[in-house]
C-alpha cells in the first residue's frame, strides 16, 4: 500500500489499514485524542446511525448496532426461506432501513445486490431486465409506477418473482390490484421502523387475503403487544398502540434525552402506530397515533376511510387528514389520486358511496383531487408537504365563499356619548394602505369617512344616536357603511347639495343607499387599484393570524397554563 502510494504521490499519513485489528478511526471522531476507545469488539456497541425518513415529525438519529443488523438478516432469511431468488433489485437508498437490511440480508446468501441508478419506471424496467433479477424490494409508490411503465409486461413480469414491500402501509385493494398486475409474483408485506425491522412479515405461503390486508405474525425473538396507554394490554381485536420489546432493538435515538426516548422502563418500544391482532396473530394497522382525527369527540381512523376511497373505481390513492374546525375541533379531509388522471372525479358521487360504507360522520368534507402525491427522498408519502398543500386549499375554499357576499373585517359602533371619529378613520385609512391603495387614494377614503361620520353626528334633524360602522371587502371594491335611527340622509350626485356631500362624492367610486330591513345602510364603496387580489390578500392575512395565533397560545395551551 505504501508502495502504491508513493508512486501515485500520495503522502504516507493519507494511507489506512482498514482491517479490523489496525484501523482506528478514533482521532477522527473524538475531540479528545487521549480520550479512551470503546471496547468495539463487543457486538451491542452502536455500528451505524441512520436517520428516520420525518414524513410526519423532524428525523431523528437512529442507533443501530451489529447484532441487531445481523438478527433482522437471520429473520429475514428465516422466513422467506426457499422462496428468495438469486438477486434482488434494492430500489429505495441505502440509507433508508429498508435498503440497509435487503442488502445485507441478500449479501448474508450469497445473493447479487443491484442498487439501481434512480427509481424511474424506465430505469429499473432496464436494469431489471438486463440483470433477470429474480426479486424487489421497495416502497409501494415506486412498484404502482414500473406498472405503468413501457415494456413492463415484456420485461419486469416475466422475471421478477418476489417482491418485498414496506416503508409505508398499503391498502388491500392496492395489494389486491398490484398481485394481479405483477403476475406469477408473490409480495411479501413486513412492518417495521427504522428503530426495529421488521417486526412483523407475511409468509410467502400465507393466503393471499392475509397478504393484501395485514402485515403478518411477530418475527421469532420479537414480543408485539397492544398497548391501552395505561400500562396494560389490550386483548385480540382491540385497537391501540403497537409496541414492541426484544434484543433487536435500536439502541436509542442519538443526543436526546430520556425522556424522549420511544423505550420505556420496561423495554418496551413505542412504534406511535395504531394496530390490533386478529385470532391468529396477524397484525392489522390502522394509522398512526398522530393521525387519529377527532371530530366533535369522536376518534376516527383514517385508515377505514382510506380503505373505503381505495374500493371506489379508478381511485389510486387516497390519504385522508384532519384540519382544524370551529365547531367540531377537526374535520376530516380526504386527498386522492386517480387512475384515469381525475376524468371521472366526481366528489358528491364519491361521498355518497361513501355513506353507503361508513358512517355519516367519517365522510370526508372535502376530496380533493392530486395528480400525484409528494414524495420524500425515500419514496414515501411526504405527508407534511401534502398536509399544507391540503390545508392551503381549504384556506382558499373558505375565502371563496366568504368572497360570495364580502368579508366584514371590522363592525364597530360609535356610541352618542362620544362619538368617537378617530378610531373609525383611522381602521379605514389602516385598512386601505394595508390593501395597497395609494397615498392620496388612502387620505381620500380617510376623509370620506370622517365627513360621513361628521355629517350623521352634526346634522341636528336626525337624531342619529349610536352610528354601526362596518368595513367590508367586497369582490371588486372596498365598502364603507353607516347605519343608525337618524332621519335618512338624501345625497344627489347631478348637484352638489353640500360641502359634505361633495367630498364624500369626490371621493368614492360609488354611493349607495340600502334597505336590508326597512332602515337605510348608507354605502361608501371604493374600487380596488392596480392587481389588487381580495383572495391573496386574505390568504396571507389568515396566515398571518394563524402563525400568530399559534405563536402566542397555542405552547402556553400545550403547557397547561390558563385555559381562559
Amino acid at each position: 500500500m505504501h508502495t502504491l502510494a508513493a508512486l501515485a504521490g500520495i503522502p504516507e499519513e493519507h494511507c489506512l489499514d482498514i482491517r479490523p485489528a489496525s484501523l482506528d478511526l478514533g482521532h477522527v471522531f473524538r475531540d479528545d485524542p487521549d480520550e479512551a476507545v470503546p471496547d468495539t469488539s463487543e457486538e451491542n456497541v452502536t455500528a451505524f446511525i441512520i436517520f428516520t425518513s420525518g414524513t410526519t415529525s423532524r428525523p431523528k438519529a437512529v442507533q443501530i448496532s451489529q447484532k441487531a443488523l445481523t438478527f433482522d438478516a437471520d429473520a429475514f432469511n428465516g422466513n422467506i426461506g426457499e422462496y428468495a431468488g438469486r438477486s434482488v433489485c434494492v430500489a429505495v437508498p441505502l440509507f433508508h432501513i429498508l435498503g440497509l437490511l435487503m442488502s445485507y440480508a441478500y449479501l448474508c446468501r450469497g445473493a447479487t445486490v443491484c442498487p439501481p441508478a434512480n427509481y424511474r419506471p424506465e430505469t429499473l424496467v432496464r436494469v431489471i431486465d438486463a440483470h433477470r433479477i429474480s426479486d424487489m424490494a421497495t416502497v409501494g409508490a415506486v412498484y404502482m409506477g414500473l406498472a405503468e411503465a413501457e415494456n413492463f409486461e415484456e420485461n419486469v413480469v416475466p422475471n421478477l418473482h418476489l417482491y418485498m414491500i414496506a416503508g409505508g402501509m398499503s391498502t388491500p385493494v392496492q395489494m389486491m390490484r398490484l398481485e394481479l398486475q405483477y403476475t406469477n409474483a408473490i409480495f411479501i408485506n413486513m412492518y417495521g421502523l427504522s428503530e426495529a425491522a421488521p417486526l412483523t412479515m407475511v409468509r410467502p405461503s400465507d393466503l393471499v387475503e392475509k397478504r393484501a390486508q395485514t402485515v403478518g405474525r411477530a418475527i421469532k425473538g420479537i414480543d408485539i403487544r397492544i398497548s391501552d396507554g395505561k400500562g396494560g394490554f389490550l386483548a385480540q381485536g382491540e385497537i391501540g398502540e403497537v409496541i414492541a420489546r426484544g434484543e433487536k432493538l435500536m439502541n436509542g435515538y442519538d443526543k436526546l434525552p430520556r425522556e424522549e426516548q420511544p423505550i420505556d422502563g420496561n423495554g418496551w418500544l413505542h412504534t406511535g402506530d395504531l394496530g390490533c391482532f386478529d385470532e391468529e396473530g396477524y397484525l392489522y394497522l390502522a394509522g398512526r397515533i398522530k393521525d387519529v382525527i377527532i371530530r366533535g369527540g369522536e376518534d376516527i381512523s383514517p385508515s377505514e376511510i382510506e380503505n373505503a376511497l381505495s374500493r371506489i373505481e379508478n381511485v389510486l390513492q387516497a390519504k385522508v387528514m384532519g384540519a382544524p374546525h370551529p365547531i367540531y375541533g377537526e374535520s376530516v379531509e380526504a386527498c386522492i389520486t386517480m387512475t384515469d388522471g381525475g376524468a371521472s372525479f366526481d366528489q358528491d358521487a364519491m361521498k355518497a358511496s361513501l355513506r353507503a360504507e361508513i358512517a355519516r360522520y367519517k365522510v370526508p368534507s372535502h376530496i380533493f383531487l392530486y395528480d400525484s402525491f409528494p414524495l420524500n427522498v425515500n419514496d414515501k408519502l411526504d405527508q407534511r408537504t401534502l398536509r399544507a398543500d391540503m390545508l392551503n386549499r381549504l384556506l382558499r375554499l373558505s375565502v371563496d365563499e366568504e368572497l360570495a357576499g364580502g368579508v366584514t373585517v371590522f363592525d364597530v359602533v360609535v356610541k352618542n356619548s362620544n362619538y368617537a371619529i378617530v378610531p373609525v378613520t383611522s381602521m379605514a385609512s389602516d385598512l386601505a394602505q394595508a390593501m395597497g391603495f395609494s397615498r392620496q387614494r388612502v387620505t381620500s377614503i380617510r376623509l370620506a369617512a370622517e365627513e360621513m361620520l361628521t355629517k350623521r353626528i352634526m346634522d341636528a334633524y336626525s337624531a342619529a344616536g349610536d352610528i354601526r360602522v362596518k368595513l367590508t371587502l367586497m369582490p371588486e371594491w372596498l365598502r364603507i357603511s353607516f347605519s343608525d335611527d337618524g332621519a335618512e340622509y338624501y345625497i344627489d350626485k347631478r348637484q352638489d347639495t353640500s360641502m359634505s356631500a361633495r367630498m364624500i362624492l369626490k371621493a368614492v367610486s360609488n354611493f349607495y343607499t340600502d334597505y336590508p330591513s326597512g332602515k337605510p345602510v348608507y354605502c361608501l364603496d371604493f374600487l380596488y387599484e392596480n392587481d389588487f387580489s381580495i383572495r391573496d390578500f386574505l390568504m396571507k392575512s389568515k396566515e398571518e393570524i394563524n402563525a400568530r395565533y399559534s405563536r402566542t397560545y397555542l405552547p402556553a395551551l400545550r403547557s397547561g397554563a390558563g385555559n381562559e
